[in-house]
């Protein structure tokens, strides 16, 4: 069994991505941009859309699909990441940052049609909390975006952990990036037990 992210811990990642903050964009953009366009490239963002990032970092996602969607939310631990999303996005008025942990988000049920979740689900954690927490958040028919390290899961285990929490696979992308990228339909909405 996987234990959950003590509070320590989540301090610690807290502190770690504060450090990085100045030179996250220069260290990670382009893997990350890599990852963010296979799956934009399967996505098509029409009419009113609300999505969320988890773990936003320094907003290098939303400079991808501000002007695509009506209103994206990025939610990070660490503030000063959160400074360097603020400086990139400057003015741009449909996207809000907020500092929250992703496994206690402060958002109502179902508001949400996309939830965007890159490299923020460690092997070594129980899913449990964070996944059910998004799923709580995702509206009905949502799909929730992931991407996880290949180093730390197989497919096999990567697909029987999603379908543990009532997500149903609609694409893996296995490339030539680090992570699997995989984009999911929630299909039992949030009446999860968990």
């Amino acid at each position: 069994m996987h234990d959950k992210l003590s509070w320590e811990k989540k301090r610690e990642l807290r502190l770690r991505y504060d450090a990085e903050a100045d030179a996250y964009d220069e260290l990670y953009s382009e893997e990350q941009g890599m990852k963010y366009a296979l799956a934009l490239r399967r996505m098509v963002f029409s009419g009113k859309v609300r999505v969320l990032d988890c773990g936003c970092g320094t907003g290098l996602f939303f400079e991808k699909v501000a002007g695509s969607v009506e209103f994206a939310v990025g939610v990070d631990l660490s503030t000063k990441m959160l400074d360097k999303a603020k400086l990139k996005l400057g003015q741009v008025s449909n996207i809000d940052l907020v500092c929250a942990d992703i496994d206690f988000l402060p958002f109502s049920e179902g508001i949400f049609r996309y939830v965007f979740m890159f490299t923020v689900l460690p092997s070594h954690t129980d899913w449990a909390e964070t996944i059910n927490e998004a799923l709580r958040v995702l509206g009905i028919h949502g799909m929730m975006i992931l991407s996880v390290p290949k180093r730390e899961t197989s497919i096999q285990q990567l697909l029987a952990r999603l379908g543990m929490y009532g997500l149903e696979l609609r694409e893996l992308i296995d490339d030539a990036t680090l992570d699997y990228v995989v984009i999911s339909e929630e299909t039992s909405y949030y009446h999860l037990s968990g």
